[in-house]
């Protein structure tokens, strides 16, 4: 996710102020959404699948700036594709929904300086790659194409829904040899469950939002429904990569008891919890970053 300012498909911080626009959005789908159910649920599958691009910040713009930019075709979307050093093992940045590549910043020079070459894409909607609206099929097959040209690669860093990207990816066949998941959601219960209360939409909104996504991504030759394809915990279940799962235990986006349950759910990952750093600045937290390059460099 981007930065204080971002939203998990809608979720924001308790302390924050409520914008009118969003008191207004929660009055229509909590006092309406009982009588027009179908006619708000049709309302939510747009807002759940549409992006935002907060501001940079001014670590992010130098990166930026410091770094070879590429396109990388994908479907017809050309993707923004940032690359830091010249030679060494590729470590691919994969930022959280309304996030962009250049929130790797902080990795970048300790990574460069251990010998690896360090890489970042803006999924489909963030940051320079162009659209408003995307999801995690098309985020994860962005993943696939970047390994096939880009690949081996040998590491990957995620931050919050890029977890979920590169948990789907790795399920059908991306192959990395080291994993790191910062500020994850474990699961697309927790992702509907999040949008849902941030705009106390009526149980039968939530119901019909439910069906369109569920025929919007169902597979009919799958085994499993579309939430458990998705979910990230259902995906790194068979994986033998080493992983690093960071969460801070104070993340008001993103529980610490989602981390906790990716770290239990993947075979010998190691959880780390932090204290004080949130949803966002635990990508700019030095121990963080000291302990994923040592980890990374292993």
């Amino acid at each position: 996710m981007a930065n204080s300012k971002e939203q998990l498909h809608g979720s924001r911080a308790a302390d924050r102020p409520v914008p009118p626009a969003l008191r207004l959005m929660r009055f229509l789908f909590g006092r309406l959404g009982g009588v027009f159910p179908r006619l708000l649920g049709r309302w939510a599958f747009r807002l759940w699948f549409r992006t935002r691009r907060f501001p940079e910040s001014a670590a992010g713009k130098r990166a930026a700036r410091e770094a070879e930019r590429e396109i990388l075709p994908v479907n017809n979307i050309p993707v923004a594709v940032y690359r830091w050093g010249d030679s060494g093992p590729v470590v691919l940045f994969v930022h959280g929904w309304s996030g962009r590549g250049s929130q790797v910043a902080a990795f970048v020079e300790p990574l460069v300086d251990a010998g690896f070459r360090v890489m970042a894409v803006d999924l489909p909607g963030h940051g320079e790659t162009p659209g408003n609206s995307t999801n995690i099929l098309e985020c994860a097959g962005v993943i696939r194409e970047f390994d096939n040209k880009y690949g081996p690669l040998h590491a990957a860093i995620t931050h919050s829904f890029g977890g979920m990207v590169l948990a789907y990816a790795l399920k059908h066949g991306v192959g990395l040899e080291r994993a790191v998941i910062i500020s994850a959601p474990s699961d697309v219960d927790f992702l509907l469950e999040s949008f849902a209360s941030t705009l106390s939409m009526h149980p039968d909104v939530v119901d019909d939002l439910w069906r369109r996504l569920a025929l919007r991504f169902d597979d009919d030759a799958a085994e499993e429904d579309f939430a458990e394809r998705i979910s990230l915990v259902n995906n790194v279940g068979h994986l033998d990569i080493p992983a690093l799962v960071v969460h801070d235990e104070q993340d008001t986006s993103v529980p610490f008891t989602q981390g906790q349950r990716i770290a239990a759910t993947w075979p010998g990952a190691r959880l780390m919890k932090t204290s004080g750093l949130g949803h966002g600045r635990i990508l700019r937290d030095r121990q963080v970053v000291e302990t994923v390059v040592q980890f990374i460099s292993f």
